[in-house]
């Protein structure tokens, strides 16, 4: 079972992921309101820890509903080589305001969710749980932040994760952006030292120039990590080539 634990502060996180994807999966299957599905193809030549050169596809949806919304998103390395290296992310939150537990705020804090998430990939798993805070900035169509525990499996030990996530469109002339992203801030957790994972995108709408506004991107993701993996001193900094498809 895959959220089976072995008790302590890690199985306390488990049990709160649970509670969440049980409220927000089961109904948000048949009541979905609103949803994005993008797929994403990325080249790289400055990676550690394995290739150096490498290209990921990545696979990413969004939902709301009406109590609250769902994220994830999967990564395929090599997928034209026959890469079989596959890292995923599900993000399951409950609205405060939806619930009846707060109104919905005026102000920069707009809402306030529970959320739970699950990340793994080839030999990993980490469980995440605590609260997303839903901010309306200036300029940003959206500007979230998750304050959440962070429960490696591989150890014993919990830590904490902060992770603003955001996207702000802007024009400069004719041409219309998008700039977004998400920095990961992960505590360190056993042998492993604390990580920064940066990703933030500049993206050209090409679509719009041939009137498919909204479906058709092309850009730089640059990459910024500092201990990959915990491992202390292996840092990564580097851009990426990125196309998206908005489906």
């Amino acid at each position: 079972m895959i959220f089976g634990g072995n008790g302590g502060a890690g199985g306390r996180i488990q049990v709160l992921i649970c509670a969440v994807a049980v409220a927000a999966t089961g109904a948000a299957a048949s009541a979905a309101d609103w949803s994005a599905t993008d797929v994403q193809l990325l080249h790289g030549r400055r990676f550690k820890l394995g290739p150096s050169q490498r290209d990921i596809m990545t696979f990413e949806h969004v939902s709301t509903w009406q109590s609250g919304s769902n994220f994830f998103f999967f990564d395929v390395t090599e997928p034209f080589a026959g890469g079989t290296e596959i890292y995923g992310e599900w993000y399951s939150r409950l609205s405060w305001s939806k619930l009846g537990l707060t109104t919905k705020g005026t102000g920069v804090l707009q809402d306030v969710s529970f959320a739970g998430s699950l990340n793994a990939g080839n030999g990993f798993r980490a469980y995440l749980a605590g609260v997303t805070l839903h901010l309306k900035l200036p300029g940003f169509s959206f500007f979230d932040l998750d304050v959440m525990a962070y429960d490696d499996r591989s150890d014993s030990d919990v830590t904490y994760i902060v992770t603003p996530a955001w996207e702000m469109p802007f024009t400069l002339g004719n041409a219309s952006f998008r700039f977004r992203g998400f920095v990961d801030l992960i505590g360190a957790e056993g042998v492993r030292a604390q990580q920064v994972l940066a990703q933030p995108q500049v993206l050209l709408d090409i679509g719009r120039l041939v009137g498919r506004q909204d479906r058709f991107f092309a850009g730089i993701e640059y990459q910024l990590w500092h201990n990959k993996y915990g491992v202390r001193g292996v840092d990564e900094a580097f851009p990426q080539v990125m196309v998206m498809w908005q489906l």
